[in-house]
Order: structure tokens, then sequence, then C-alpha cells
């Protein structure tokens, strides 16, 4: 394997797909314990069908993760992408993993990019306009009027679908 643990970590704790909502709308709290180290962070904890949640993107990411040497929910420190996963199982090379995590913010960064050159979508995140998108792809004005993004949208989908969408056994059901 030519990437090390320290190359791994040092790509998680830059990439922040699963830190900023990117990936997940929430991340996972398996005990209370996780719930006092999320409160001591200033995580916003919630309850949804007696599990744990924190909602994402999390305070703590400001381009890369600024809590990531100190404690932290658990699922912060245990969850790798499906990318990082296949590297460390001998599936894939490392260059490889970080090609599909540098392709995947790279085509997420150019969609909000080219989302802000309309005024009324230039202050989205990405998730807002994720989710804007994703809620008006019924109504053709809107769908027209915002083509290029329906498409780039679209492509995006298709690189999750190839490299980030995880396991069935990794799927956090809520």
């Amino acid at each position: 394997m030519a990437g090390s643990e320290k190359e791994v970590s040092d790509l998680c704790m830059s990439c922040g797909l699963c830190c900023d909502g990117t990936l997940f709308p929430y991340g996972f709290m398996r005990d209370e314990a996780d719930k006092k180290v999320a409160d001591d962070l200033g995580l916003p904890v919630t309850e949804i069908r007696e599990k744990l949640l924190f909602k994402l993107p999390c305070p703590c990411f400001s381009g890369k993760c600024t809590v990531y040497n100190k404690p932290r929910p658990y699922t912060c420190s245990a969850f790798f992408c499906p990318p990082i996963k296949k590297y460390r199982s001998g599936e894939q090379a490392f260059e490889d993993a970080e090609q599909q995590v540098r392709l995947f913010r790279e085509h997420r960064d150019k969609l909000v990019k080219v989302a802000s050159q309309f005024p009324e979508l230039a202050d989205l995140s990405f998730t807002a306009l994720r989710d804007l998108l994703e809620e008006s792809a019924e109504d053709e004005t809107y769908v027209s009027k915002y083509r290029q993004l329906y498409l780039m949208l679209f492509i995006f989908r298709d690189i999750y679908s190839r490299y980030f969408k995880p396991a069935d056994r990794d799927k956090l059901i809520v």
C-alpha cells in the first residue's frame, strides 16, 4: 500500500465530505458518552426515532476538522468513506482513493460556483442548493432556468453512486 495511515488521516481531516453535510444530514451517536462529547463541542444534538444524532454541517469543520485530535463522537473517528475503506482493505491504491475524493469535492465546488452566478442562489451552501434543486425538479420553469445546474447535479450523483454510496451495512436508517 502506497499511502500510510498518516496520509489517510490527512486526507480525511482536509476532505470534510462527511462533516460538511455533503454525504450525510446527520452524524450518529451511539450512547450518552457520545452525547456529552457532542454537547461539549457545541454540536446541535437531536433525537429522531429514538436515535441520537447531531445535525450536519458540523460547526467544528472550517475547511478542515478543527477537533480531529480531540475527543469527538465515536462516529467521527470510526467513519471512513468508501474510497478510503477500499484502500484500507487493499481493493485500490491510495492514489485512486485520493483522486476519487478530489473529483467529488471538485465537482461539488463547481456546482456551487456556477450556482453563485445566479443572484438568488449565490449565498446557498451546497446542501441547501442540492435540496432546492431536488425539491424543484418537477417544476419545468425552474428546471429550464437552471438546466446547467441540474446537469451538474446529475453528474454529482453519478460520482456519488460510483465512489461514495455506502454499502447497505453502512447506511444510517433514520
